[in-house]
C-alpha cells in the first residue's frame, strides 16, 4: 500500500523517556530546582528542546532557554541511550518493510545529531534512507515542509506515503501534508488521546504495521 514510511523517533521507534527525564532533571538540579517525575517531563516532550526546557523552567527568556538547552545537550549526548530501548517487534517489522521494497525515513522534532546517535547506538540506523530533524524551528512538525520534501526526494506520491507516530504532532503533520497517518498506542500519549486525533490507522504493536502493507488484510 505504501512506498514511503516516515517514523517519529521518541515514543515510536525508541522508548527514550527515562533518558530524557534524567537529562532534564540534571539541568533542573544544576539550577537548584526541584526534579520532575517521569510523566511530567514527558508531557513537555514533542515540540523541540527549547520548548521543553522553557516548560521545565516556566520561562520564555530566550538567552536563558538557550543556556538550558546547551546544558541539556551536554549531558544528554553522553547519556542518551543509558536506559532507552527499541520497541519490541520494531527491528523485525522494519526488516520486513525493507524486504517488500519500501523506503523508510525518520521525521522527528529531535535535533538530527542526537537522533543519529540514538539510532546508531541502538542498532537501527541502517534501516533508514534519511533521518530528518528540524533545521529551523519553523519547520518542526506539524509543519509539513520536511515531510513533503521527503516525498519529493523519494519520488513517490502523497497517496503512497504513511506517517507513523505516537503524538499529536505526528497525526497533524500527516493531515497538513495530505498523507495517511498511523498512531502508535504503545507510545507516550496513549490510545485515548490518539483516537481523539482521528488518525487514519491505529496500531497496538509494531507488527501491526505489517497488516497495513498486506492488501489482503
Amino acid at each position: 500500500m505504501f512506498d514511503l514510511y516516515l517514523f517519529d523517533l521518541d515514543g515510536t521507534l525508541v522508548d527514550t523517556r527515562r533518558d530524557i527525564a534524567e537529562a532534564v532533571n540534571h539541568v533542573l538540579q544544576l539550577h537548584a530546582r526541584p526534579v520532575a517525575d517521569l510523566a511530567t517531563v514527558i508531557s513537555w516532550v514533542g515540540d523541540g528542546l527549547d520548548d521543553m526546557m522553557a516548560r521545565a523552567f516556566k520561562t520564555d527568556e530566550g538567552e536563558f532557554v538557550d543556556e538550558l538547552v546547551d546544558e541539556f545537550r551536554s549531558y544528554y549526548k553522553d547519556h542518551c541511550t543509558d536506559f532507552s530501548y527499541v520497541y519490541e517487534g520494531c527491528s523485525e517489522t522494519l526488516t520486513s518493510l525493507q524486504e517488500q521494497g519500501a523506503h523508510l525515513s525518520v521525521l522527528t522534532n529531535k535535533p538530527q545529531d542526537l537522533s543519529l546517535e540514538i539510532l546508531r547506538h541502538l542498532g537501527i540506523l541502517q534501516y533508514f534512507d534519511r533521518v530528518v530533524g528540524p533545521s529551523d524551528t519553523d519547520l518542526r512538525k506539524p509543519d509539513p515542509s520536511n515531510l513533503l520534501s521527503l516525498v519529493r526526494d523519494i519520488g513517490t506520491s502523497k497517496e503512497r506515503t504513511l506517517m507513523v507516530g505516537d503524538s499529536r504532532n505526528d497525526i497533524l503533520v500527516a493531515r497538513n501534508a495530505g498523507v495517511a497517518s498511523c498512531g502508535c498506542t504503545f507510545g507516550y500519549i496513549g490510545r485515548d488521546a490518539l483516537l481523539e486525533l482521528n488518525p487514519t490507522y491505529l496500531i497496538e504493536t509494531w507488527p501491526g504495521l505489517l497488516l497495513l502493507a498486506d492488501p489482503a488484510s
